[in-house]
C-alpha cells in the first residue's frame, strides 16, 4: 500500500522509459589549464583562509572551555536492555541524564530501567521494534508525553552475527539490514525535525571496526555497518548545510569486539 505522506514512488518510477542526460562537452587543452589553475588558487586561497582556524583550534585546545551541564537531559537509547546499549544507559544515569530504553527485549529491559532508578533519575523502558517505521512514530509519541522532547538519540540497536545458522537466507538478510541500516533511517526521520526545531540535538551512532577494517565470515554485518558509517557521515554533512553545525551534533561509535552475545561470541572465537 503506497505511503500517503509520500511525494512519490520509486518503483513506479523505475517503469518508465530511461530519459538520458544531455551528454557533456569534453574540456578542450585549454580549458583544461584554465581549470587546473583554478584549483591551486582555490588551494592557495584555502591555506591563507584556514590560519586563523588552525590558530582558533590550538588555542582551544590550549585552552578547552569547562564541559558543558547536561544533567537532566532526556536520552534515548534502542537496544538498551543489553550489552553496549545497556552499559551505555548507566552511564548515562550516572551523569544525571534521563533515559528511555527501547528494545525487543521487555524482560532485561525492564531490569535495566529498575537498575537505572538508583541514581534518581526518571528511567523507563519500552517494547517496540525500530525496524518498523510507524512503531517508531508511535515510541516517539509516548516517550515525548513521558519524559519530553528527546536530546540525544542513541542508535545502538544491532543484529549480531553468528546469531542463528542460516544467517544468509532472505528473511535474515533483510532482518539485519532493517535492524541495523534502515532503523537509522527511521529514528532519525521522526527526531531530527524536533531538535532543528529546538536548536538543541545529539545523535549517536555505534557501527563497528568492522566498517573499516571487515572480517572474514562477517559480510553481511560489515556491509550494515560500512552504511551506518556513510549514513552518518553524511548526517553530519546534511545538518551542516541545513545551518545547525554546533547545536545539533552528531557522533559515530566504532566498537572492537565486545564480550556480550554468548551465541556470537562462541562462534566468533572458533573461526580459523
Amino acid at each position: 500500500m503506497a505511503d500517503p505522506l509520500s511525494r512519490g514512488s520509486l518503483y513506479e518510477f523505475q517503469k518508465l522509459p530511461y530519459n538520458p542526460a544531455i551528454p557533456r562537452k569534453r574540456k578542450s587543452t585549454l580549458e583544461s589549464i584554465w581549470t587546473t589553475f583554478k584549483r591551486l588558487f582555490y588551494f592557495g586561497q584555502f591555506l591563507v583562509k584556514s590560519i586563523p582556524v588552525w590558530i582558533q583550534l590550538i588555542w582551544k585546545w590550549l585552552n578547552p572551555p569547562p564541559p558543558k551541564n547536561i544533567s537532566g537531559w532526556n536520552a534515548l537509547v534502542t537496544g538498551g536492555s543489553n550489552g553496549i546499549g545497556r552499559a551505555v544507559s548507566l552511564e548515562l544515569a550516572k551523569i544525571g541524564w534521563n533515559v528511555a530504553i527501547v528494545d525487543i527485549d521487555a524482560e532485561n529491559g525492564e531490569k535495566v530501567a529498575e537498575e537505572l532508578f538508583k541514581y534518581r533519575i526518571k528511567a523507563a523502558f519500552y517494547k517496540a521494534d525500530i525496524a518498523d517505521y510507524e512503531a517508531v512514530v508511535d515510541m516517539k509519541s509516548k516517550i515525548e508525553q513521558d519524559f519530553g522532547p528527546v536530546d540525544i538519540l542513541i542508535n545502538n540497536a544491532g543484529i549480531l552475527p553468528f546469531l542463528v545458522p542460516d544467517e544468509y537466507s532472505p528473511e535474515n538478510l533483510r532482518r539485519m539490514m532493517d535492524v541495523n541500516v534502515l532503523s537509522h533511517f527511521w529514528t532519525t526521520n521522526v527526531f531530527l525535525p524536533g531538535m532543528y526545531h529546538r536548536r538543541r540535538g545529539h545523535i549517536v551512532g555505534i557501527a563497528s571496526r568492522s566498517a573499516y577494517t571487515p572480517t572474514g565470515y562477517m559480510r553481511n554485518y560489515a556491509t550494515s555497518k560500512y552504511a551506518v558509517r556513510g549514513f552518518m557521515e553524511d548526517l553530519h554533512d546534511e545538518i551542516h548545510h541545513a545551518g545547525f553545525e554546533g547545536q545539533v551534533v552528531t557522533t559515530s561509535v566504532f566498537p572492537i569486539l565486545i564480550n556480550t552475545r554468548k551465541e556470537s561470541i562462541e562462534r566468533f572465537l572458533s573461526l580459523p
